[in-house]
């Protein structure tokens, strides 16, 4: 079977073009029919109301609230001198 690859790359680009030439025209018609009159007359379907749900940003920001203070009690740089106090100067005094 003798394959022509120019032969198939001319196909893909005619399809291509063809593409390119007609997508606006067919998404034009879509969405023409989504707003023709016959769409907006049709009935619609009664809507259910959604079952009451619980909230859960105020636990979750007490919570964050909580471990941040934690951290920062942890964390916190200490008071400490990083020389020990020298004897001499207390004698001094």
């Amino acid at each position: 079977m003798n394959l022509d690859f120019n032969a198939i790359k001319k196909l893909i680009a005619r399809g291509r073009h063809f593409a390119y030439r007609v997508a606006p025209w067919v998404l034009s018609v879509y969405f023409w029919c989504l707003t023709s009159p016959l769409v907006l007359a049709a009935k619609k379907k009664k809507e259910e109301a959604a079952a009451p749900t619980k909230s859960y940003v105020v636990p979750y920001m007490i919570v964050i609230a909580l471990v941040s203070i934690g951290l920062m009690t942890v964390f916190r740089p200490a008071r400490r001198q990083d020389k020990p106090p020298d004897p001499k100067l207390k004698e001094e005094e």
